[in-house]
């Protein structure tokens, strides 16, 4: 497992820098949806393994939406807003027409919801978070990237050898307090590094304040994903990066992180 998960590293992350700092945008932009539409696949195979039409419904429904939101801005968060009302309604209709099992019908919904939202128009904030003026886009996305890998290797170390008290046994059972912890210290200790190299403009306070919330959602967000999987009696939502899982089992710890900083520097940090 260690040695797979290093391996993977060892490749992903030059890539993974050249992608964020050197890459033309265009090319930035659609490995950002192609990652989205593998997380759409992974995610509705879990939720509708014997229902293809449903399945396959939800992979279209997020793949345009993300589609959508890969233009400028002000634009996409247009079309975001359209595309959640257009899934919620043309749900609702569908619920009508199967009012034999309303309830299984609007289990599915929710279902259908949560993937559209949580890979469709999540993941897609990346390409957002990169076209920030000024050239600190780059040096934002490496930020939210840091500070959930720091968060990720400090929690999975500290977790190995001193966890003993189980933090949520019922929704992830490997998880220990002691590595949420650590977790934490990776998180911050992260974004300290970055602010060193990349971002001087951030105050020490502003920096710590923003790595425990960016790390504190990375951990929810870690949460958020084996609750589904549990919930959808799955082990791995794929099988794509090796010692890693699949793609939403990568992205977890990243899709709340880069939601609140894109609106942080764009509404906060901007005005302050």
């Amino acid at each position: 497992m260690l040695p797979a998960r290093l391996a993977t590293a060892a490749v992903a992350i030059p890539l993974l820098l050249w992608l964020v700092f050197w890459a033309p945008f265009v090319v930035f932009r659609g490995v950002v949806l192609l990652f989205t539409l593998v997380a759409l696949v992974e995610y509705f195979q879990m939720a509708f393994p014997t229902r293809p039409p449903l399945r396959r419904l939800g992979i279209v429904s997020g793949a345009l939406l993300a589609v959508g939101m890969a233009g400028n801005p002000p634009e996409s968060a247009m079309v975001l807003a359209a595309g959640l009302m257009a899934v919620v309604t043309i749900g609702l209709i569908s619920c009508l027409i199967v009012a034999d099992d309303p309830a299984g019908a609007v289990t599915s919904l929710g279902h259908m919801l949560i993937g559209v939202l949580y890979a469709g128009a999540f993941i897609p904030h990346f390409i957002w978070l990169r076209a920030n003026p000024a050239d600190t886009g780059p040096k934002w996305v490496l930020f939210v990237l840091a500070v959930a890998m720091g968060g990720d290797s400090g929690g999975y170390f500290v977790g190995r050898f001193f966890g003993k008290h189980p933090l949520i046994p019922s929704v992830s059972p490997k998880k220990t307090r002691e590595g949420s912890a650590g977790a934490v210290g990776g998180n911050v200790l992260a974004g300290g590094i970055v602010k060193v190299l990349l971002l001087p403009m951030l105050t020490w306070g502003e920096v710590v304040l923003l790595s425990l919330v960016t790390g504190l959602l990375a951990q929810l967000g870690d949460l958020c994903e084996s609750l589904l999987k549990r919930a959808f009696g799955a082990q791995d939502s794929g099988w794509l990066l090796p010692g890693h899982g699949g793609v939403l089992d990568r992205t977890d710890s990243l899709v709340f992180p880069v939601v609140l900083v894109y609106y942080y520097v764009n509404f906060v940090h901007a005005g302050g």
